[in-house]
């Protein structure tokens, strides 16, 4: 798997900030290589000046979170995915209409799609057509097994 930590770019920050899991849903704020803990919704950065600077992440859709220090756009998660792609990405939430075990895959999906539309290594096309592909063989994989029963 590939390294996915970014280095943040945070003016006057003591020692070397950055993002670890940022093609993922989840993530982790470091400094210096060290995690740090998220306290009162944000993490505190320590600063050259003796300060600390409140790094705090904003937005909904998991994995597409913007972190923000002090008013100023640190980095965007997933920036490079288009709104459409976004919206695909949930497509699989219509297998919702299989009952539980279209809930089940469902959710497997959607996360699996997440990870796809964040991967900016893959085409565009492939991000957008994927989605689409897999909530479709799911139906289809679930229409089989009701059938089966």
């Amino acid at each position: 798997m590939a390294d996915n930590t970014v280095a943040l770019d945070i003016a006057g920050a003591r020692g070397n900030v950055a993002l670890e899991g940022a093609d993922g849903v989840f993530y982790k704020v470091l400094i210096d290589g060290q995690p740090i803990k998220r306290a009162k919704g944000h993490w505190p950065i320590p600063m050259r000046n003796g300060s600390t600077g409140k790094l705090e992440s904003r937005g909904i859709l998991p994995g597409f979170q913007k972190l923000v220090m002090d008013g100023q756009d640190v980095y965007q998660m997933g920036g490079h995915a288009s709104l459409a792609e976004k919206i695909l990405m949930f497509l699989p939430l219509v297998l919702v209409v299989f009952g539980f075990p279209g809930m089940i895959l469902a959710l497997i999906l959607f996360f699996m799609n997440v990870f796809a539309v964040k991967n900016p290594q893959m085409p565009r096309a492939v991000r957008m057509a994927l989605p689409i592909v897999n909530t479709i063989a799911g139906a289809i994989i679930l229409y089989v097994l009701a059938g089966m029963l």
